[in-house]
Order: structure tokens, then C-alpha cells, then sequence
């Protein structure tokens, strides 16, 4: 693998010699004033952040009709939206699973979810400005649950100037089922130094049932959405904001549950609440400090009654979180943190409640210096104490090496954790539509990893180009093993339980690359190839794929106000432990006009090859579907 890298750094070291350079163009070399901040907790353009980071930006997400921070993930390099219990749609970095990918809300952390998940579906992109992926994990500076990454939601700030904007939009399938609208809204100002956002979002989505066989093809859909934003500036360098946060959905659709048909009915709720206060003491010296409040809770039942099928789930986190920044001797920026976190599970199901709690405190450190002029070192620590399995320490180190102004060479060392939930500590629950039930074990042990990656980037006027190549050894993976049987027939059930058993090596090549063509045309994707290996000798880690692909034709016209694109994207070779395997292309094109100064007029299409594929009962790949809508923003 390595070798196949370094082939392609040597190559690429040519480049520079024949690509037009930023200042002979007068253009700004693409991607190379994009900031983000999840990779160091500090600012940082994207070729100066260590590792490997991708940023998707609100643009790129309109554009692919990216209506939850789901469908925006979806063309994400090294990243695999996967659909797990049934519907969930989750992240899973770098062949993990998605338990080991970390998801934040502008750096908070979100409650799990259902069966500990947390379904990007309930994150609507109306407010997102743009999502942030680090991948590799990042356990030094957020500690548990960063074992593979951290996915970084980012939403908008309470603007200065006065802003609003109003969407709506309609999508329907090629059978003409699925009918779904989507309407948001976005206003926000400032009076004098109180700046102010609020936003809201409601949609409904038809169920249907293309084949006519149990489950639905599509359950029926009614999410809703409220945030709000508000923030006091003291001083031009001191300031005090908050806001809040508030999702739900209701499911429902028809499905074989316990050996009869079954109306299947999901309600699922989203709280979230933070103040944070922000001071700027002197240029490169900043204090942050932040509470936060996250909340979930959803409520399970059938028609007719299925005693299993019940069940109640709350989960919150109460956090508590210090930062400081500062450049020291005028060449190192440290930062220093420390946090307090409570996570809290209340689960009811067959009559059985589970009242659960674990408390974690941590503090880290890092510093980020020169070495050598063209040698930047990023070091870090963190030390956790967790009240469930006792003390972790996660180091971590990354290195840009800049061999001329456009080329440079990253490297990273690093350490990963993530403790075991309350879930798999305390709840046995049912599963496969209550075929399997998953035993809790209290003696459960922290998964951990070590991963080490190098890469080579390249960013220029025209064009950039990034290649990485990483291997990870994963230890004490939790694995759900067979107990016993009872029952026979239709009545059997089968008994598992949660166990340190699995031990992987994960290792890829990600590569992404872009050009600016003439005549407005953009060409830009991304590629990652993986080879997951279970060193336990049972069956495939998560069932990942082995290549993945995301190409993207655009085309832009600012006099016409005429924007349009078409998308191919594709999974190759994606196998399950029953053996089944898939590989799948699909195709999509979208287009907007701008009508006077504040209208504009979209359309598109999804998955035009009409490719489908089903698994279990579940339709992964929705037929071809067309959406047409309008925005207004001031």
C-alpha cells in the first residue's frame, strides 16, 4: 500500500512545473482558503490542518439537494453512510463501525440515539454551514467515541446584518410515490451589540410500498425542526451566546414483526441547549468556556400490540467544557482543556426499566510549533477517567512537511478510544424485528486503536490533489456472540451478548483531487479503496466496501446566475457476513437559476439509472426520484 503511495508522491512532486501558479492567474488556488477548526480546536485553512480533513460546504450540499446532513455526507471521501437497524443512517469512518465515529454539533456532543446511534437523518442541512471530517482518530482532543473520527456539524452564527431566506421544495419518484415537501424558513439581525437567529423546517414524505411485500419500501415521514441563536457582544473581544436546538420525526409503515403484519409506528425527539462565553484577550490568545445540554428520547410500539416491540428510550449528556489558546515564546500555540460529562440512559422495554449513568472527566493539551522552518509538529495529550472502566490516556502527533509553497507532506500518529455505552453495559434489547435478543455485560473493556497515515497534497490555482494512505489496528472490538436458542420454528429466538472479542487491521488509500476547467466548468472527486481484515476470524467488520467513489461535474455562469452539475457516485464490492455481496453506481444532475436579485429556481434528479437494491426487506437504493423547488433569500 505504502508503495503504491509513494508512486503517487513522486508523481505528483513533478506537477508544480507545468500548472499555473495562483499569482500568474490572479486566482486564489482552490479549497486553499477554506477554515476549519475541528482538526486542532484552532483556525487553520484547510492545507494547513494536520491530517486528513475534508470540508463540505453549504453550496456543495444545495447542490446535491442534501436536505440532512446524511444525503451531504454521502459524497464525503473515506466516509461510508451506512443504514443500520433497519432505516438509521450513520457514519462509519474509515472501515470502522459508526460507533467509532464521533458526532459533533459546532463541537458539541450530541446523545445518542436509538440502539446508540445517531441517525444523521434528524440533522436538516437548512442551517448547516458546513461540515467538517476529520478522518483518523482524534481521541486526543475529544476523547471517547473518536476512535475513527469525528464528523463536525457547523451551523450559522447570529449575523450582524440582517438576513432571511424561505425554501420550499417537492420530490417525488418515478412511480409517483414517496411524494415528499419540504418547507424551512431563516431570519436573523442584530440590535446593537444582540445579534439574533432563528430557523424552522417541516416536511412530510408519503409512505409506499413499490412490490407489495412486507415491510414498506418507505415508511411515512413528518419531521420538524426549530433552532435559535443569540448572542451579546460585551467588547469587540468578549462575547456571550447560546442557543438551542429542537427535532422530531414520526415513522410509520407496515412490517412483519413476531410473525404477523404489523403497523410499525417510531416517534423520536431532539433536544439540545448550550451558553458559551468567548474571550479575546490579545491577538492568538483566546478563552473559551461552554455548558451543553443534549437530549433524545423516542417511544417504539406496533399495531397490533407486540409486548418486545414496546420500548422507551431516553438518553442525555450534561457537559461542561474549558479551552484556552495562546501563542507562547512567539512560536507555540498551545491549548490546554478540560471537561466534565455526565451520559444518562433511562430504557424501558418488556416492562424492564434501566436507569443508568457514567461520569467522565478529562484534561488535554497540545502544541502546535515549528521545528524546523518548512517542519510543523502538532502534539497532543489527553487523559480521561471514566466511572465505567477507570483511567486512558490517548497521545497524539502530526506533521506538515512543506517542500515548496503548493506541495507538502502530512503525517500522523495516533491513538484511539471509545468506552462502552450504557446500552451495551446495561439494556438487553431485541432486535431483528424481535427474532435476536442482545444480552447488556457490565465487564465490558474500552476498544482501542493506533493508526498511522502519511500523505502527500498539492494545491494550486487550477487544481489541487491529495493522496493519504493510513492503517489502523483496532483491539477489544465489542462483538455481539451467540449464547443460546429457545423456542423452535416461527417461535425461535436467538440469545447473544456484548463481548471483547475482535481484534481488526484496517489500512486504505484516500485520494481526492479538483481542476477548474474553462467555460465555468469545475471537475472534482474523490476516491478510497479499503482492506478490512478481521484478525478474530469471524466475519467482515461492519460490512464495509471495498472502494468507494464520488465525481462531480460542475458548472457555474455568476453573470446568468446559472449553476448546474452531474454527480456519479459509487460503492464497490460491499460484503455481508451472510455473503451477499454488492457494487452500485449512481447518477445524479442538478440545476439553478437565479431570477432577479433575491429569487432562485432549482431542480433535480437522483439515482437516474433508476438502480435499486434490497436487502432484508429494507430498500437501501430508493428508485429514481425528481425534486423541484424555489428559495428566496435577502
Amino acid at each position: 500500500m505504502f508503495r503504491r503511495l509513494l508512486l503517487a508522491a513522486a508523481v505528483m512532486m513533478f506537477c508544480p512545473a507545468v500548472v499555473p501558479t495562483a499569482a500568474a492567474n490572479g486566482e486564489e488556488a482552490l479549497q486553499a482558503g477554506e477554515v476549519v477548526v475541528t482538526a486542532t480546536m484552532t483556525e487553520k485553512t484547510i492545507v494547513d490542518a494536520p491530517g486528513a480533513v475534508q470540508v463540505i460546504s453549504a453550496r456543495e450540499m444545495r447542490e446535491m439537494n442534501a436536505l440532512t446532513v446524511a444525503d451531504a455526507l454521502e459524497s464525503a471521501a473515506g466516509l461510508v453512510v451506512s443504514r443500520e437497524s433497519g432505516r438509521v443512517r450513520v457514519p462509519a469512518i474509515r472501515g470502522g463501525r459508526s460507533k467509532h465515529t464521533l458526532v459533533l454539533l459546532d463541537g458539541r456532543r450530541l446523545a445518542f440515539g436509538f440502539n446508540d446511534m445517531i441517525d444523521l437523518r434528524q440533522i436538516p442541512a437548512h442551517m448547516v454551514e458546513r461540515i467538517e471530517v476529520v478522518r483518523g482518530p482524534a481521541s486526543a482532543l475529544f476523547g471517547s467515541d473518536a476512535l475513527g473520527g469525528v464528523v463536525n456539524i457547523i451551523t450559522r452564527r447570529a449575523p450582524e446584518a440582517t438576513t432571511a431566506e424561505l425554501t420550499g421544495q417537492y420530490g417525488v419518484n418515478r412511480f409517483g410515490d414517496a411524494q415528499s415537501f419540504t418547507g424551512g424558513a431563516l431570519v436573523g439581525g442584530s440590535l446593537d451589540r444582540l445579534r439574533l437567529l432563528a430557523a424552522a423546517e417541516s416536511g412530510h414524505t408519503q409512505g409506499w410500498d413499490q412490490d407489495g411485500m412486507l415491510p414498506d419500501d418507505g415508511f411515512r415521514q413528518r419531521p420538524r425542526f426549530a433552532a435559535g441563536r443569540v448572542a451579546f457582544d460585551f467588547t469587540d473581544r468578549q462575547s456571550l451566546s447560546g442557543g438551542m436546538e429542537y427535532n422530531d420525526n414520526v415513522y410509520t409503515g407496515d412490517q412483519f414483526y413476531e410473525n404477523l403484519a404489523r403497523e410499525r409506528r417510531f416517534q423520536e425527539e431532539r433536544r439540545g441547549y448550550h451558553l458559551q462565553y468567548d474571550l479575546r484577550l490579545k491577538p492568538m490568545h483566546q478563552l473559551l468556556l461552554r455548558v451543553n445540554r443534549s437530549e433524545y428520547r423516542n417511544e417504539m410500539g406496533f399495531n397490533p400490540f407486540a409486548e418486545s416491540g414496546r420500548r422507551q428510550t431516553e438518553q442525555y449528556i450534561n457537559q461542561a467544557e474549558a479551552r484556552y489558546s495562546g501563542l507562547l515564546w512567539h512560536r507555540h500555540l498551545l491549548t490546554i482543556g478540560g471537561e466534565l460529562r455526565r451520559d444518562g440512559l433511562d430504557d424501558t422495554q418488556m416492562g424492564l426499566r434501566t436507569d443508568a449513568s457514567v461520569d467522565n472527566s478529562s484534561v488535554f493539551a497540545q502544541n502546535e510549533f515549528h521545528l524546523l522552518d518548512p517542519l510543523y509538529v502538532v502534539l497532543g495529550l489527553r487523559y480521561d477517567n471514566h466511572s465505567g472502566f477507570g483511567d486512558r490516556w490517548t497521545p497524539r502527533a502530526s506533521a506538515i512537511y512543506s517542500l515548496t509553497d503548493a506541495l507538502r507532506l502530512k503525517g500522523a500518529y495516533a491513538h484511539g478510544f471509545r468506552a462502552p455505552s450504557l446500552t451495551e453495559l446495561n439494556v438487553t434489547s431485541f432486535r431483528r424485528r424481535g427474532r435476536d435478543v442482545y444480552a447488556a455485560n457490565p465487564d465490558l473493556e474500552a476498544e482501542s486503536s493506533i493508526t498511522y497515515e502519511l500523505g502527500i497534497e498539492l494545491t494550486q490555482a487550477r487544481y489541487y490533489g491529495r493522496m493519504t494512505g493510513f492503517q489502523t489496528e483496532v483491539d477489544n472490538l465489542i462483538e455481539t456472540v451467540f449464547d443460546r436458542s429457545e423456542g423452535s420454528g416461527q417461535n425461535r429466538r436467538d440469545f447473544y451478548q456484548y463481548r471483547n472479542i475482535a481484534e481488526a487491521t484496517l489500512k486504505g488509500i484516500e485520494a481526492e483531487a479538483g481542476v477548474r476547467l474553462p467555460l465555468g466548468l469545475t471537475l472534482d472527486g474523490n476516491f478510497t479503496w479499503l482492506d478490512v481484515e478481521n484478525r478474530s476470524g469471524s466475519e467482515n467488520i461492519g460490512a464495509q466496501p471495498e472502494y468507494k467513489y464520488f465525481i462531480k461535474l460542475g458548472f457555474h455562469h455568476p453573470e446568468m446566475r446559472l449553476r448546474a452539475n452531474l454527480r456519479m457516485s459509487g460503492i464497490g464490492r460491499i460484503t455481508y457476513a451472510d455473503g451477499e455481496r454488492y457494487s452500485y453506481p449512481l447518477f445524479g444532475a442538478y440545476v439553478a437559476k437565479g431570477l432577479g436579485r433575491h429569487l432562485e429556481l432549482f431542480a433535480g434528479v437522483e439515482n437516474i439509472l433508476d438502480k435499486r437494491i434490497v436487502r432484508d426487506g429494507v430498500t437501501l437504493i430508493a428508485p429514481t426520484t425528481f425534486h423541484a423547488g424555489v428559495s428566496i433569500r435577502m
